[in-house]
Protein backbone atom coordinates (compact mmCIF):
# COMPACT_ATOMS: atom_id res chain seq x y z
CA UNK A 1 0.00 0.00 0.00
CA UNK A 2 1.43 3.32 -1.09
CA UNK A 3 0.87 6.58 0.68
CA UNK A 4 -0.22 9.39 -1.66
CA UNK A 5 1.94 12.49 -1.97
CA UNK A 6 0.92 15.29 0.33
CA UNK A 7 0.21 18.65 -1.26
CA UNK A 8 1.84 21.11 1.10
CA UNK A 9 2.20 24.77 0.27
CA UNK A 10 2.12 28.25 1.66
CA UNK A 11 -1.34 29.41 2.68
CA UNK A 12 -2.06 33.05 1.89
CA UNK A 13 -5.18 34.60 3.39
CA UNK A 14 -7.51 36.56 1.15
CA UNK A 15 -7.41 40.34 1.20
CA UNK A 16 -10.95 40.59 2.58
CA UNK A 17 -9.97 39.55 6.11
CA UNK A 18 -10.23 42.08 8.90
CA UNK A 19 -7.00 43.95 9.45
CA UNK A 20 -6.77 45.50 12.92
CA UNK A 21 -5.95 49.18 13.16
CA UNK A 22 -3.82 50.39 16.05
CA UNK A 23 -4.56 53.75 17.66
CA UNK A 24 -2.67 55.80 20.18
CA UNK A 25 -4.17 56.08 23.65
CA UNK A 26 -5.32 59.66 23.07
CA UNK A 27 -6.87 58.87 19.68
CA UNK A 28 -8.55 55.72 21.00
CA UNK A 29 -10.05 57.62 23.95
CA UNK A 30 -11.33 60.34 21.63
CA UNK A 31 -12.94 57.82 19.26
CA UNK A 32 -14.48 55.94 22.20
CA UNK A 33 -15.96 59.12 23.69
CA UNK A 34 -17.33 60.11 20.28
CA UNK A 35 -19.00 56.72 19.76
CA UNK A 36 -20.30 56.75 23.33
CA UNK A 37 -21.90 60.17 22.83
CA UNK A 38 -23.44 59.03 19.53
CA UNK A 39 -24.92 55.91 21.10
CA UNK A 40 -26.45 57.74 24.07
CA UNK A 41 -27.84 60.58 21.95
CA UNK A 42 -29.51 58.05 19.63
CA UNK A 43 -30.85 56.04 22.57
CA UNK A 44 -32.63 59.10 23.93
CA UNK A 45 -34.52 59.46 20.64
CA UNK A 46 -35.79 55.86 20.66
CA UNK A 47 -39.35 55.17 21.74
CA UNK A 48 -39.56 52.02 23.83
CA UNK A 49 -42.69 49.98 24.31
CA UNK A 50 -44.18 49.79 27.77
CA UNK A 51 -42.31 46.71 28.97
CA UNK A 52 -43.81 46.79 32.46
CA UNK A 53 -47.28 45.90 31.20
CA UNK A 54 -48.20 42.24 31.77
CA UNK A 55 -49.08 40.39 28.54
CA UNK A 56 -52.75 39.50 28.04
CA UNK A 57 -51.98 35.78 27.77
CA UNK A 58 -50.54 35.78 31.31
CA UNK A 59 -53.63 37.58 32.58
CA UNK A 60 -55.92 35.05 30.86
CA UNK A 61 -53.99 32.10 32.29
CA UNK A 62 -54.15 33.64 35.78
CA UNK A 63 -57.89 34.26 35.45
CA UNK A 64 -58.47 30.69 34.23
CA UNK A 65 -56.47 29.35 37.18
CA UNK A 66 -58.47 31.49 39.60
CA UNK A 67 -61.78 30.33 38.13
CA UNK A 68 -60.62 26.70 38.30
CA UNK A 69 -59.60 27.13 41.96
CA UNK A 70 -62.94 28.76 42.77
CA UNK A 71 -64.85 25.98 40.99
CA UNK A 72 -62.86 23.35 42.89
CA UNK A 73 -63.60 25.07 46.21
CA UNK A 74 -67.33 25.25 45.39
CA UNK A 75 -67.35 21.57 44.33
CA UNK A 76 -65.64 20.54 47.57
CA UNK A 77 -68.07 22.65 49.63
CA UNK A 78 -71.11 21.12 47.92
CA UNK A 79 -69.95 17.51 48.02
CA UNK A 80 -68.51 17.46 51.55
CA UNK A 81 -70.02 15.04 54.03
CA UNK A 82 -72.07 16.57 56.77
Amino acid sequence: MKNPDLHVGVITPPDSHYKPVLYSDREASAKFNEMNADIYSKQKKLDFEDTKDTPKSVKYIGAAGGIAALAYAVKCFITRKA
